[in-house]
């Protein structure tokens, strides 16, 4: 499954309407705080890379 890039802004947008606070187990809504910070994180170093 092949999808096309998505602009900066599409990550950025599309970070601040995942609600981990909605998914019921513990354990899982951690994981998904800590893979949302990670790619905000890298998604914030290719931008201070490509400029």
């Amino acid at each position: 499954m092949t999808q096309k890039p998505l602009k900066d802004s599409s990550v950025s947008d599309l970070l601040q309407t995942i609600d981990p606070l909605g998914i019921a187990d513990e354990s899982v809504r951690r994981t998904v705080e800590i893979l949302l910070n990670l790619v905000e994180e890298l998604n914030s170093k290719i931008k201070g890379l490509e400029s």
